[in-house]
């Protein structure tokens, strides 16, 4: 039976359309996707995201754990959030990861629903006797408020100065809505009976992230990353008063027009940034170098798989991931063949009709000999080929 989070009796009393992804159920859309993409793109939308693993790993060895399973650097500093992906000895991903630094000792790790129990794995069978993992995944929540009145209509609930938190750093918020109270007062009215737990590890661990919040009011953890492109913080608070944050998101945002998104937009966002999607732009076989990761690969460090990637970078004869943009109106789908005349050279991993630029869009891996931006090839849709355009990904 699939799971579900804390806000699956919201989502089905607002109307959503539900289904199974990597193991939960969640909401696919509520008034349609084009509509909730475009309500990210102008204005904010909220989303659901709790089915991510959400992985709480300390110890004194944490950071030497974490960096050697990394093929990006964990960062030190408290605070600092990078984006990575877990490695196997062959340089093969397991699932690329959000890392947070709480502490020294201390890191925030939010990977993907489905491999989830497969990097919990991953972690048991190669973490040192003093690095302890556990597992928050089902006891907090992430909401994620993205799209460019993201930071205005965070701001009415927390007193926190939200400008002060940069891409890619997290910050400790508290449940404050501003305007309503002097700075340094008690546990405001609006909070009180929302549930928040006497002790949440999760806080506990952030005790050494700067100081940033400046009334008596409950606490959890943001960072500022996403998935859309967008402006953008997702926040962690713990079960039940991440319902009641929830519900104040919506309640307070009625005139920024803020709506929930489903994950068909979240999709399509992510698809028009060219951001990864875990199981699909790269299935376990895959390694940085031929998911359009090299970017994030530190070589000057020691890393599971290292020696494998270096030899695969020098033979330079591997696939690349790519982006396609359509020149006719040809939406092209996942598994679609990418065809140069009559010979297949590759696979579209994910593909769309974008609904910012009304033209198709697509990640492909084709092989290295095709793989250079202006190449011009073609997409089997439905047994017909429609051509198309190598191109670096942001479409957008």
């Amino acid at each position: 039976m699939a799971l579900r989070t804390p806000l699956y009796a919201w989502h089905e009393a607002a109307g959503a359309r539900l289904i199974e992804f990597g193991g939960w159920e969640m909401p696919l859309q509520y008034t349609g996707i084009v509509e909730e993409h475009l309500t990210v793109r102008r204005t904010v939308g909220l989303f659901d995201v709790s089915h991510m693993g959400k992985l709480l790993v300390r110890g004194p060895s944490a950071h030497a754990f974490l960096d050697g399973l990394s093929a990006n650097d964990v960062p030190t500093t408290s605070g600092r959030a990078h984006y990575t992906q877990l490695l196997r000895e062959d340089g093969t991903i397991i699932d690329d990861i959000i890392v947070t630094c709480l502490s020294p000792t201390e890191f925030f790790v939010v990977c993907n629903a489905g491999p989830r129990p497969t990097v919990l794995a991953w972690f048991a069978d190669h973490r040192p006797h003093d690095v302890q993992v556990d597992d928050l995944t089902l006891s907090h929540l992430c909401i994620a408020v993205q799209g460019p009145r993201a930071p205005e209509l965070l701001q009415r609930l927390t007193s926190t100065d939200l400008s002060n938190i940069h891409p890619f750093w997290g910050a400790v918020l508290d449940a404050s809505p501003t305007g309503d109270r002097a700075p340094g007062t008690a546990t405001p009215p609006e909070t009180k009976g929302w549930g928040w737990p006497a002790e949440d590890p999760l806080m506990a661990a952030c005790s050494q992230l700067a100081p940033t919040t400046v009334s008596g009011g409950p606490r959890f953890l943001a960072t500022r990353t996403g998935y859309t492109g967008e402006l953008g913080f997702e926040l962690f608070p713990p079960e039940a008063p991440g319902r009641r944050l929830w519900e104040a998101l919506v309640n307070r945002g009625q005139d920024l027009d803020v709506k929930p998104i489903g994950l068909g937009a979240r999709d399509t966002l992510r698809l028009e940034k060219g951001y990864l999607l875990s199981g699909q732009d790269f299935t376990g076989t895959q390694s940085p170098l031929e998911a359009n990761s090299a970017w994030i690969v530190k070589w000057d460090r020691s890393f599971l798989g290292r020696e494998v990637l270096q030899a695969q970078k020098a033979r330079g004869d591997y696939p690349r991931l790519v982006g396609l943009k359509m020149a006719d109106r040809g939406i092209p789908r996942h598994a679609c063949a990418v065809l140069s005349g009559s010979t297949r050279v590759g696979t579209v991993t994910s593909g769309t009709l974008s609904p910012s630029l009304r033209v198709g869009v697509a990640l492909a891996a084709v092989d290295h000999a095709h793989a250079a931006a202006g190449t011009r090839l073609d997409v089997d849709i439905r047994g017909v080929p429609h051509p198309a355009q190598v191109v670096r990904p942001p479409f957008l």
